[in-house]
């Protein structure tokens, strides 16, 4: 594995110490990392096609919910950070995807949250 907090080949979902920038621990990027290749993944199999409408309603969305409107702010904010044009406009891509996916199965998703929210009460034992 490309890290060092790793058990048995699990990355601990309680490890604080290793928060990244965005203010979430590695193993939780990871995972939302994950969730985009496998959405790509299936959009593919399943032949999804999204619209540059879509993609557009993306990311309007998202600059709405950052505050990033200004053209100007939504520049300043990809050079801080790093990004480029390209890799912003493939996470909005990805986004749109994941959206609609969501969409496309929210009945098998919503029959699993109980249990995901039963089990995930497992990180809140004390003391292990």
């Amino acid at each position: 594995m490309s890290f060092d907090r790793s058990v048995d080949g699990w990355l601990k979902a309680d490890d604080t110490a290793g928060l990244t920038a965005c203010g979430e621990t590695m193993a939780v990027v990871r995972k939302k990392a994950l969730l985009r290749i496998l959405a790509r993944h299936d959009a593919d199999r399943t032949g999804l096609r999204i619209t540059d409408a879509a993609i557009q309603a993306t990311s309007d969305w998202f600059r709405r919910g950052f505050g990033l409107l200004a053209d100007k702010d939504l520049a300043d904010w990809i050079e801080c950070q790093g990004l480029t044009e390209a890799a912003f406009a493939r996470a909005m891509s990805d986004f749109t995807i994941v959206r609609l996916l969501e969409e496309a199965y929210a009945e098998e998703i919503d029959g699993l949250v109980p249990d995901q929210i039963a089990i995930s009460t497992a990180r809140l034992r004390s003391g292990i």
